[in-house]
């Protein structure tokens, strides 16, 4: 594995940060780009295209190369939130949000009956149906320990806690005498 360390921050840096402090300068080149980044985006967000499509459409509208079209495709859903991997609570809130939306039109052509069926659906989603699940109390009870201590070591406590700081080079202890024990066979076992 290698590391490499850079003397400047890269445009994806530079145009990721701009998102984090909204005091971040760009450069007239890298707010161009965060436009296209917004761009692609948008267009499978809220315009619903595939990747492909999605892509096919930058090409044409921001009238850039195909790499640099895959590029800020890459850049947004790294910067924006990646949509080609959804989980299910991600799926399921599309889902909501699909269902809500049939709700409203249904309620606009006075369709009770579509509208009725709409909430249902959108009700199923977060189980609202299902009774509460029962709560075991007594895996959140609170637990009580007691430590025992030496005197000694409880004053070093005291002392550590009294101060905020522990000098573990300071510490009063003494090196055990020991003996490395190897796992292979000596002559004197042989014997």
């Amino acid at each position: 594995m290698e590391i490499t360390k850079f003397s400047k921050d890269s445009t994806y840096q530079r145009i990721s940060a701009s998102y984090i402090d909204e005091n971040f300068q760009l450069v007239p080149a890298e707010e161009a780009i965060k436009v296209r980044l917004r761009h692609i985006h948008g267009l499978r967000l809220t315009n619903k295209y595939s990747k492909h499509q999605a892509i096919q459409i930058h090409i044409r509208e921001m009238n850039v190369s195909q790499a640099t079209a895959y590029r800020d495709y890459s850049w947004a859903m790294q910067i924006f939130g990646e949509l080609d991997k959804s989980d299910i609570n991600a799926e399921r809130a599309i889902l909501a949000d699909s269902y809500w939306q049939l709700y409203l039109m249904a309620l606009k052509d006075r369709n009770l009956e579509q509208a009725r069926k709409a909430l249902d659906s959108y009700s199923r989603l977060f189980n609202f149906d299902k009774e509460e699940k029962e709560i075991n109390f007594e895996k959140i009870t609170a637990n009580e320990y007691h430590i025992r201590m030496s005197r000694k070591s409880a004053k070093m406590l005291r002392a550590a806690l009294a101060t905020g700081v522990v000098d573990f080079n300071d510490i009063p202890a003494t090196d055990a005498e020991y003996e490395d024990i190897s796992e292979e066979p000596t002559d004197e076992a042989t014997d």
